[in-house]
């Protein structure tokens, strides 16, 4: 995963180059940039902002033209450059989520969109199967940090295994049961763990969760039991059947 899209970081510094030379070298880029970052993101503002920024940095030049190395003139020319460098930076996040969401869905001019929101509910929909779901919570298990979260994971891949081996009435019926839940709660804590906040809410927020993964997984344990207690049932059952059909026969 990248910094700010579900993309790697390779293809973050591919698709905004152009917005981090800007950045990084702010003389005469930031227009340029702006106007590239709304075409390609189709952010309306941004056309708005490369316009003004044009104008500003042509005004900037003309007046070292004009009044020369003034000290005046190194302030205004520093702060038009700062400004369109932050403007650019302020618009990198949004910019690399929509290009990455144009891949997925057509993204209109001036329509706001929740990538994280978004991506979550594409990859709840995706799992289509519990080998989906697997790959899916395997996926979680190396993302998260925490330690406890990591192994209530691995329980839960493990029981999965398990509980939908070979039958798929009761796959579908568990995906339907645990899957949207699982990957909503495992989002959320993902969501906290990058935040970095450090206060008693955050905290409280986090307990919580943590603690919901650990009655989640307890949950796969008991209906894992219980299956194989059904189980057991089925083949006493069976046993008695063929015992009995034994002694009508006069075979026992």
């Amino acid at each position: 995963m990248g910094v700010f899209t579900e993309k790697s970081k390779n293809w973050e510094v591919k698709t905004g180059w152009l917005s981090i030379l800007a950045i990084a070298f702010p003389f005469i880029l930031p227009p340029g940039a702006m106007f590239y970052m709304a075409i390609v993101g189709r952010i309306r503002n941004l056309i708005y902002g490369g316009l003004v920024w044009s104008a500003l940095y042509v005004s900037v030049y003309f007046m070292y033209l004009t009044f020369g190395e003034l000290f005046l003139v190194k302030v205004i020319s520093f702060l038009v450059m700062l400004s369109g460098a932050v403007v650019v930076g302020m618009h990198y996040k949004s910019f690399l989520q929509r290009v990455d969401l144009r891949s997925i869905i057509n993204v209109r001019w001036g329509v706001e969109y929740d990538y994280v929101e978004f991506m979550r509910r594409k990859r709840i929909s995706e799992v289509l199967s519990v080998s989906d779901f697997v790959i899916s919570l395997d996926r979680w298990k190396n993302v998260l940090t925490n330690d406890e979260v990591k192994g209530n994971i691995a329980l839960m891949i493990s029981m999965t295994k398990s509980i939908t081996k070979n039958n798929k009435n009761i796959s579908n019926l568990f995906l339907e049961r645990h899957a949207y839940s699982i990957e909503n709660i495992l989002q959320q804590y993902h969501q906290l763990e990058l935040s970095k906040l450090d206060n008693d809410t955050v905290k409280q927020a986090e307990l919580k969760l943590r603690s919901t993964i650990a009655q989640a997984t307890k949950a796969f344990e008991n209906e894992l039991m219980n299956q194989m207690k059904f189980q057991n049932i089925e083949m006493e059952s069976e046993s008695e059947v063929y015992v009995q059909d034994l002694k009508n026969r006069g075979l026992l």
